[in-house]
Parts: structure tokens; C-alpha cells; sequence
């Protein structure tokens, strides 16, 4: 193998490993939001600058901005309080690498159920919420480790559905 061919599978396979670690970082932090938004898990998957924000053209979907990784820490340290139950359906991931090992961003479309302490588009007991949503991200790679920089929820549906268990 040449040396610009060896160069080009080294790059092919430092995006996929890439492209894999951040699957799992996406992963464990649907499933710490699943697992009650315990904001010990979920701090440590941002940037100390990261920025999280979750909006939606209706308002019925917002759930602020929040900037920087103590104050991430800090909105999901309410959230189990008024988000008792979620479960998060992550599809679709394109993420590209702009510097391998350093940089990517990603999109991924996201339905996410939900059941709310208050909700005021709820008319029975047994309702949830349920979103259909793209996920906007940026990643950086800090000391060898995926983070989320910045994560942006936008909501492009919400609708009640029975909650059977």
C-alpha cells in the first residue's frame, strides 16, 4: 500500500470509529433521559461550553436554552420532577466528521414519548406526549472522548397518546 492510500484507509477508519463512538454517545444520553434525566449521567456528556435547546414553532414544545454544562446539569436536575416518564426512539443518524478525532456534527430524527406532570393539552389520566423531532448536534473530542458542544431539539409534531403501561 502507497503512502497516500495508507493515509486514506487510516482517515476511512478514524471517521467510522468516529462515526461509532459518537452513535453511543447519542445512545447513553437518550437512555439517561430514559433512565429518569439524572443530571450526574447526563453532565458528563457535554463540553463544559455545550449549549442545549429544545424548541418548536407552536411553543408547546420549549424547554429553554441552557448554556454551559452546569446549567445543562441544572435543567435536568428538575426534569425528572416534571418528566417522570420518557422514552426516547432515535433514528436515522447522519453524522459527519469535519475534522476526524476532533469535530463532527449530526442530525437525527427523534420520537420521543412522554408523560408530564402538567400538561395542559392532556385530557385523560392515562395520555402522554408524544414528538416527533430532529436533533441537531455538534461534537467535539476532548482528551480522546466524544462530547456533545451543542444539541438542539426541534419539534416538528406533538400529539397524546394512550400510555397502556
Amino acid at each position: 500500500m502507497g503512502g497516500s492510500d495508507r493515509e486514506n484507509y487510516e482517515r476511512i477508519v478514524q471517521e467510522l470509529d468516529d462515526k461509532a463512538k459518537i452513535e453511543r454517545l447519542f445512545r447513553r444520553y437518550a437512555d439517561a433521559c430514559d433512565e429518569g434525566y439524572d443530571p450526574e449521567l447526563l453532565g458528563p456528556l457535554f463540553t463544559e461550553d455545550a449549549v442545549w435547546a429544545a424548541t418548536s414553532e407552536s411553543g408547546t414544545s420549549d424547554f429553554g436554552v441552557h448554556e454551559g454544562r452546569e446549567a445543562i446539569k441544572k435543567h435536568f436536575g428538575g426534569t425528572s420532577g416534571r418528566i417522570p416518564l420518557s422514552h426516547h426512539i432515535a433514528m436515522s443518524p447522519q453524522i459527519d466528521i469535519v475534522v476526524p478525532g476532533e469535530e463532527a456534527t449530526g442530525r437525527w430524527n427523534t420520537i420521543v414519548f412522554m408523560k408530564l406532570t402538567t400538561d395542559p393539552l392532556r385530557e385523560r389520566d392515562d395520555e402522554a406526549k408524544m414528538m416527533a423531532a430532529v436533533y441537531r448536534h455538534a461534537y467535539r473530542c476532548e482528551d480522546g472522548t466524544w462530547l456533545i458542544a451543542r444539541l438542539d431539539v426541534h419539534t416538528r409534531f406533538d400529539t397524546r397518546v394512550r400510555q397502556v403501561g
